[in-house]
């Protein structure tokens, strides 16, 4: 008798591993998507928009104020034609970055025109309060570039000039109203920054202060520029007769226009 093959059981348990062909080809193609036929997918047009406009390029000073004034501008063209009478708080806010950029050594009184002539227009509540908007923006982007220029190998000894190591005991005792002070003055607001960043003070902090003591001063123009209305020819006078003064200085001392490091001046004396 000829034995009848035995029927296939329906519930028989599955191969534990998968045919080694599939495997094979998986782990050519590293997905089992690939295995299918289909192509690994690439990043899509936007992530790669996206990885243009982040991508660093050149001096970073330069890369980060570009990038700064170019949001800043991108994001007035629709404040615009949402809200044509508020050019003159569009200007003001992209024009407010330069003159407190890596320019400013080279534009010393450029700001507080800029403010005087807005408030010809607007309250000077207002003016004040987009003029410190502003500056705080850029004031946020200096730190950061400030704290990278700082680490540039051919600085390391700037801590050890006696100048900067007064500075540094001083600013220590009094870290906070020092950059109240500075602030609020005509004081080379570079020199508060830099030692602020030297000192290891906190970012939070020294941002508080720096606005306790630009927002009165900011004011006080804006105030001045509504009451008087300065000409605009006499204003625009002021900034290129110190720009000028500022170019011929530095020309004269054989400096460059725009310092290498983050202080417009380096200390006079050395490393002691």
């Amino acid at each position: 008798m000829v034995a009848e093959p035995a029927p296939s059981n329906a519930l028989d348990p599955l191969p534990e591993n998968p045919p080694i062909a599939a495997l094979s080809s998986e782990s050519r193609n590293g997905s089992p998507d690939a295995a299918n036929g289909d192509a690994p997918r690439q990043p899509g047009w936007a992530a790669a928009t996206v990885r243009f406009f982040l991508k660093s390029r050149g001096d970073r000073r330069w890369d980060l104020f570009i990038r700064a004034t170019a949001a800043v501008a991108a994001l007035g063209i629709p404040l615009l034609l949402i809200v044509p009478g508020s050019v003159t708080l569009v200007w003001l806010a992209v024009l407010s970055l330069p003159a407190n950029s890596p320019l400013s050594p080279i534009l010393p009184a450029a700001f507080e025109p800029l403010i005087m002539e807005a408030a010809k227009y607007e309250s000077a509540l207002v003016v004040t309060l987009v003029a410190t908007s502003a500056y705080m923006y850029m004031e946020y982007v200096n730190w950061y570039v400030y704290v990278w220029v700082f680490s540039w190998e051919k600085l390391a000894s700037f801590r050890g000039y006696r100048s900067v190591r007064w500075g540094m005991e001083h600013f220590a005792r009094w870290p906070f109203w020092t950059v109240v002070v500075f602030a609020f003055t005509p004081l080379p607001f570079w020199a508060a920054r830099s030692l602020a960043i030297l000192h290891g003070y906190s970012l939070r902090r020294f941002m508080v202060a720096t606005v306790i003591g630009r927002v009165p001063r900011f004011f006080a123009y804006a105030w001045l520029g509504g009451l008087i209305h300065v000409p605009t020819l006499w204003l625009v006078a002021v900034v290129v007769v110190t720009t000028l003064g500022a170019i011929a200085i530095r020309l004269l001392r054989g400096e460059p226009l725009l310092a290498d490091g983050a202080p417009s001046e380096a200390p006079v004396d050395g490393p002691k």
